[in-house]
């Protein structure tokens, strides 16, 4: 069974490719580079610093960038940059990072999407061996992170709404991609978990509250999955949990087109950081990737503008 092939056309529609998905140039050194990004650069240099595998993602945001603007550089720097994470990885799927499972889902879930983007582009066959050398390491992993071995880890997360969708994206892709029926029982599982956690106003909870920032990227994953599972595949409650999500979401703007942060568990009132040490405030690029996910799926221009106000563009 394969990946709906609406997913592609979304991801890089006029509006994403505008808002989203700007420019990127490659670095001029990247074929000598080992493809390292962020903080693992500096591990590689020195073993003692804590390193996440899940920061070799934003290698799937330059492959996206690089299809939605054709430039081939571009996309194989942000498969280098995958491929660096994969290398990390032990022969059972598993990383030696610090929180590997959520890490190792992050790297899961954009590697298969960036594959099935790759897929359905005009560079399908430029980046076919790149393509093919990641698949193996990419079932390996989400094979583990289906394994009764990790039941507790993924169980222990049951307070993060969002990473329910985060597994369920991860695993229903790369499912679709290897045409893997043991994959699919347990996306099917996190999808329908994290509809059982939605609030009955519609948010995705977070810490046993609401979140305006990880609402959204809640919604970013399950409408991924929406787009590239078949519709038979599909339970009803899904869109109508979707629907209800986004109705909440859009409650959350502000008449100036502010993302409303009161109430919220984990964003935007300084109770967190993120690994680089940063307050996390709200994601603005990730909220409006949502909104304009849910513009093209729907066929409704005004969650476009809505995004545009957002962005201040």
């Amino acid at each position: 069974m394969k990946a709906e092939s609406l997913d592609a056309a979304c991801d890089l529609s006029p509006a994403m490719t505008e808002l989203i998905h700007t420019p990127r140039r490659a670095p001029a050194d990247w074929k000598e580079r080992s493809g390292a990004v962020f903080l693992n650069q500096q591990w590689e240099k020195d073993c003692n610093v804590r390193w996440y595998v899940e920061l070799q993602r934003d290698g799937g945001r330059w492959v996206q960038a690089g299809l939605a603007h054709r430039n081939e550089e571009t996309i194989a720097w942000g498969l280098k940059q995958l491929q660096w994470g994969f290398q990390q990885m032990a022969e059972d799927g598993s990383f030696a990072c610090d929180d590997a499972f959520h890490s190792a889902t992050f790297l899961v879930e954009t590697t298969a999407h960036s594959i099935l983007l790759i897929e359905a582009s005009p560079f399908a066959k430029t980046f076919q061996t790149q393509v093919a050398e990641l698949k193996n390491p990419l079932l390996r992993c989400a094979l583990w992170m289906a394994s009764s071995l990790n039941f507790s880890a993924a169980e222990k997360q049951r307070i993060y709404t969002h990473r329910r969708f985060l597994l369920g994206s991860a695993l229903m892709q790369t499912a679709l991609i290897h045409d893997n029926k043991l994959l699919r029982q347990p996306a099917e599982y996190f999808i329908q978990d994290g509809i059982r956690m939605q609030r009955k106003d519609g948010a995705f909870l977070e810490k046993g509250g609401h979140d305006s920032s990880y609402h959204a990227v809640a919604m970013i994953y399950f409408q991924r999955i929406l787009l590239v599972t078949p519709k038979e595949w599909q339970a009803d409650t899904w869109k109508a949990s979707l629907d209800q999500g986004l109705r909440w979401m859009v409650g959350r703007v502000k008449e100036n087109g502010e993302v409303e942060v009161k109430g919220n568990t984990r964003t935007g009132l300084g109770q967190e950081k993120g690994r680089t040490g940063r307050l996390k405030g709200v994601n603005l690029p990730e909220f409006a990737t949502a909104l304009l996910y849910y513009a093209y799926r729907s066929n409704d221009s005004h969650y476009e503008a809505l995004a545009r106000k957002m962005l201040g563009k």
